[in-house]
């Protein structure tokens, strides 16, 4: 008898242990089915998310340009701007149907805009500024915020790399040309050059304006001076016979009027005469010439930097770049078609032209002035 309980226990023992093996071989399949999928998931991954989960000493390689950006944002953004109203315009209505974001503009001059932003620095008032040339910005610097671009690779703005740590600019950039209006002077009379400019031929008869009230003609004496010296810029002087236009506006619209046969102005400027008129001829000098490279800044400590950084990224795409060209600019993308009318940089010759000495302006100015005033 006790034999047989005995072998009744061991048999109810091996049937428990038959039973729970069976449980744990049911149990460990699933897991072991999730350990297969997550092998395979693992596979699936892109290799720079598989190498960043490996090893997190080893930061992964930056995504490719706008993969995983979020563009949606909320509240203002105060840009202050000096580039035209109906350009900024179009500009900002994309920019808030992209992000949901309201630009509230300002508008001004370069020099007044930024001397506003030094006098808010306590207490800024402003997220952008928008339409500064180099040569004015640079003086205020410390109250500039450096920014690095996210959404686009080098190569479409023009650039080989995108440093941490630069105020952004693209393949944009406005040339200092000539216009020629041709119903004023024939073919063979036609400036070529900067160095034509103290021809006499050319006396009374070259439009210009005021380099102490416009960033574009002080750009324009910084130009003659680096290439031929101030005994050049002074016969320059001399053979506009006293006369200086009040605005920079001014200059390319007498000479398309016919009040002058050359004027001294920006590129954009020059292709919206010529595509208004066939009488006007757009001249990249041969001897050399700079582009005005035109930023946009972040305002440091302005009062909506996650917004400003939207803004930063916006003015970098094709759809801000295209919308810029429909007004005759070049935009900030290489893979953008430049406007009609327009050259190549390939093909305009530029000169080392010196930012940061004609960044200070104060001597340049002096000079310039005291050379109006022994030849008045």
């Amino acid at each position: 008898m006790k034999k047989l309980i005995s072998l009744l226990v061991v048999l109810a023992m091996i049937g428990t242990l038959i039973a729970c093996g069976s449980s744990a071989q049911s149990s460990a399949e699933p897991q072991s089915s999730a350990s297969e999928e997550a092998k395979s998931s693992e596979a699936e991954k892109p290799a720079e998310e598989s190498k960043a989960e490996e090893s997190k000493e080893e930061p992964a390689e930056e995504a490719p340009a706008e993969e995983g950006f979020n563009w949606k944002g909320s509240g203002k953004l105060v840009v202050y701007s000096c580039d035209p109203t109906d350009m900024c315009e179009a500009r900002f209505a994309a920019f808030t149907e992209l992000t949901g974001v309201e630009v509230e503009p300002v508008y001004g001059g370069g020099g007044e805009l930024l001397a506003r932003i030094a006098a808010e620095s306590a207490n800024p008032m402003c997220d952008i500024i928008t339409g500064v040339t180099s040569d004015n910005s640079a003086a205020y610097q410390e109250y500039l915020q450096k920014y690095k671009l996210q959404t686009v690779t080098p190569e479409e703005i023009g650039r080989t790399t995108l440093e941490e740590d630069y105020c952004t600019y693209g393949a944009s950039g406005n040339p200092m040309v000539f216009i020629v209006n041709t119903d004023v002077l024939a073919e063979e009379d036609i400036p070529y050059k900067w160095a034509d400019l103290i021809d006499e031929k050319y006396f009374g008869n070259i439009a210009f304006t005021d380099p102490n009230a416009s960033s574009s003609a002080y750009i324009q004496i910084n130009v003659m001076e680096q290439l031929y010296g101030w005994d050049f810029v002074e016969k320059f002087y001399k053979n506009l016979d006293g006369k200086m236009l009040n605005s920079s506006s001014a200059v390319p619209r007498q000479c398309a009027d016919g009040e002058y046969g050359v004027a001294l102005t920006v590129e954009n400027q020059a292709a919206d005469y010529a595509a208004a008129g066939d009488n006007i001829k757009v001249i990249y000098p041969e001897d050399g010439t700079m582009r005005a490279i035109g930023g946009i800044y972040m305002v440091k400590n302005g009062p909506n930097p996650d917004n400003a950084k939207l803004f930063e990224e916006f003015w970098y795409t094709k759809e801000a770049s295209e919308i810029t060209v429909s007004f005759n600019r070049r935009g900030e993308r290489v893979d953008v078609d430049l406007p009609a009318g327009f050259a190549p940089f390939s093909e305009i010759k530029f000169m080392n032209y010196d930012y940061e000495k004609a960044a200070n302006s104060a001597p340049v100015l002096e000079k310039w002035n005291e050379i109006v005033v022994n030849n008045s």
